[in-house]
């Protein structure tokens, strides 16, 4: 289905939901550093998986679909943990230990399920 999209726009939705999570990721962890290498890391996680799925048969439109579902499902899954992302962040910046601070696993279990939910869901849109 989304395989007989032209390539322009899938590399649009590709380059849209780096933005997307490369911004709501920034805003929710406002380290400069972060900020650079957060991109910098999925574009080039991103490459990587063009690659793998051209080596293993899949198209260059497959790819990309994959890639943007990868990108979606992340923000998603991390939605419940911005408020513990800021929270660690004040704490460490106050000088006081943030080691005892434990992710729920529930939020953790949402995690997997939106990462791996939205990536069965490109792989569908992608057949």
């Amino acid at each position: 289905m989304l395989t007989s999209v032209p390539i322009g726009w899938l590399w649009l939705l590709a380059a849209a939901s780096t933005v997307l999570s490369s911004c709501l990721l920034g805003s929710w962890i406002p380290f400069r550093k972060f900020r650079i290498a957060y991109p910098v890391i999925m574009v080039t996680g991103g490459v990587l998986l063009i690659v793998v799925c051209r080596m293993n048969g899949f198209g260059l439109s497959e790819a990309l679909v994959m890639y943007s579902c990868a990108h979606i499902g992340l923000t998603l899954g991390l939605l419940p943990q911005r408020k513990l992302f800021s929270e660690v962040l004040r704490r460490w910046r106050m000088g006081e230990p943030t080691a005892h601070i434990k992710v729920p696993r529930r939020h953790l279990a949402f995690l997997a399920v939106c990462v791996v939910g939205v990536s069965l869901a490109g792989f569908a849109l992608t057949r």
